[in-house]
């Protein structure tokens, strides 16, 4: 993939070289060689140029480390072995939620959680996104179908929407637009705002996006209507979480975008085995709403530690054999809540080895698909799967959720059930605040490791409550941003743009 696409990603690169002396935000300027009669004349340049835009986002997702930070973030974890360059002390501080250190700290990992700071990425994505659909109106008609047609704008409003969903829950309010080549300066856009935006667009491109993929080798990896059920489950659950309004509207959409989802018959739950989990986050099995390939044999590989099982597992699933402890490890306390003694769950034998060890030998199992390099004593054990963002479990109890907040417990037990049944856990009996509380935590079970922890804790609220999170936030300090990252702006972001300000409380 890498070799096949390297033309059109130097193209989408060049797409975004800003001309010398122009100090406009996030403005695009088209390369004059690149655009009008010696490009968008073939449906190969559109397709090269969509890689493009999904190689982008595979370099923010595969080649940082924010997939862990927000599962580590404000969680029960610990640090119990040396991982490297002060690593220590970054982990400590992001568990603590005290980002701070890392603004200004020069060691390895401080770098790295700043990378998620920097917000540039995302709106690379998005800015490629506009470019797209925009341009695809210009290709021949007799070099791409009108449904060709259709699908590419709406995979360039699934990413550029997938994009602003990270950026809101990153950062809150976001600047918004989906003109292409934009050289306006723009303040942010209220994050509620945002998502009703978002939420109107996907709604308008969903059906032109296909059912399913004939090829096999895009299952889970380009959007599907499925995808963009999930990306606006996803919307309207965060939008929810802030509108000081009603919100019985985004839960009712919630539950009607459910039973959508139940309409589209390649999707369904998988038993938890070991085979099974080898296969989901491989990336392409029926649980896949979409997600980033990672894939050795094909020379698509992530950096080390972009994926969970660089800090929570060891040898002979992640490093060399000389590697025979994990970094960090899970608060027995913590663990022990979240899968008591005595009540059936696969999930416990299937992706952990001494899950409440609350030491060193703790080991986490649930990323399995690996690769080696070197051999002997040299040998070294990599992950090799894919970066899931969306798959089945998330949105059915997304569902369950919504049907919880409006008192329909029955519904609500019903989508959380399929979970519990395919991990082979008892049903849930519970109704009202219970439920809702059973709910959050079968996402804890069920998502742990996969980068939704943080995030469900500031939309649920449960940030402030010490019962759920180990270093609590004062609901003060909530309100102002505190559950925000810093967003790093750079001299020539602020002297581009008079309206673009920080977060408060990281000010």
């Amino acid at each position: 993939m890498k070799a096949k696409n390297i033309k059109y990603l130097l193209v989408a690169t060049l797409l975004f070289i800003v001309a010398p002396g122009c100090k406009k935000f996030l403005n695009v300027e088209p390369i004059d060689a690149l655009s009008g009669n010696n490009f968008w004349q073939t449906r190969n340049d559109v397709e090269g140029f969509t890689n493009g835009i999904y190689s982008r986002l595979r370099d923010k997702i595969g080649f940082s480390v924010i997939m862990p930070a927000l599962d580590v973030r404000g969680n029960f974890v610990k640090v119990v072995g040396t991982i490297d360059n002060n690593g220590n002390n970054v982990f400590n501080n992001l568990i603590a939620n005290n980002l701070k250190p890392a603004i200004t700290g020069s060691t390895t990992y401080d770098g790295r959680l700043r990378a998620i700071m920097d917000w540039k990425a995302w709106y690379d994505i998005i800015a490629a996104s506009n470019i797209l659909y925009y341009e695809v109106d210009n290709v021949p008609s007799s070099a791409l179908s009108d449904a060709d047609r259709k699908r590419y704008k709406a995979e360039a409003v699934f990413t550029r929407n997938l994009s602003y969903m990270f950026i809101c829950k990153l950062f809150g309010d976001a600047i918004y637009y989906t003109e292409p080549y934009n050289s306006k300066a723009l303040p942010r856009t209220p994050q509620v705002e945002v998502m009703k935006k978002c939420i109107a667009d996907m709604n308008a491109a969903k059906n032109d996006l296909p059912e399913a993929y004939t090829d096999a080798s895009l299952i889970g990896l380009r959007p599907t209507k499925a995808s963009a059920v999930a990306l606006l489950m996803h919307l309207n659950m965060w939008a929810a979480a802030w509108d000081t309004g009603d919100k019985t509207g985004y839960y009712k959409s919630v539950l009607t975008l459910g039973e959508e989802m139940a309409n589209y018959k390649n999707y369904s739950l998988l038993p938890i085995t070991v085979e099974n989990t080898q296969r989901i986050f491989k990336g392409r099995s029926s649980e896949n709403l979409f997600g980033v390939l990672q894939d050795y044999n094909y020379g698509e590989t992530f950096s080390t530690f972009s994926n969970y099982s660089y800090f929570f597992s060891h040898f002979p699933i992640r490093g060399g054999i000389t590697k025979t402890t994990s970094f960090m490890a899970y608060d027995k306390d913590y663990i022990n809540k979240l899968f008591p003694a005595g009540t059936p769950d696969a999930r416990v034998s299937v992706w952990f080895e001494n899950y409440n060890a609350d030491n060193n030998t703790f080991q986490f199992k649930k990323y399995i698909n690996v690769y080696a390099t070197g051999s002997g004593a040299s040998l070294s054990i990599n992950s090799d799967d894919s970066a899931v963002i969306f798959r089945l479990p998330d949105v059915l109890l997304l569902a369950a959720e919504a049907a919880a907040e409006l008192a329909d417990d029955a519904t609500a037990r019903t989508y959380a059930n399929q979970v519990r049944a395919a991990a082979a856990a008892p049903a849930f009996t519970t109704s009202g605040e219970e439920l809702k509380n059973d709910i959050y935590k079968e996402r804890c079970r069920e998502l742990i490791g996969e980068g939704q922890f943080f995030f469900d804790l500031v939309r649920t609220k449960r940030a402030v409550n010490t019962e759920y999170s180990k270093a609590v936030i004062s609901v003060g300090n909530f309100n102002n941003g505190a559950w925000t990252w810093p967003l790093i702006i750079s001299s020539t972001e602020r002297s581009a743009n008079p309206y673009l300000v920080g977060n408060n409380f990281w000010n």
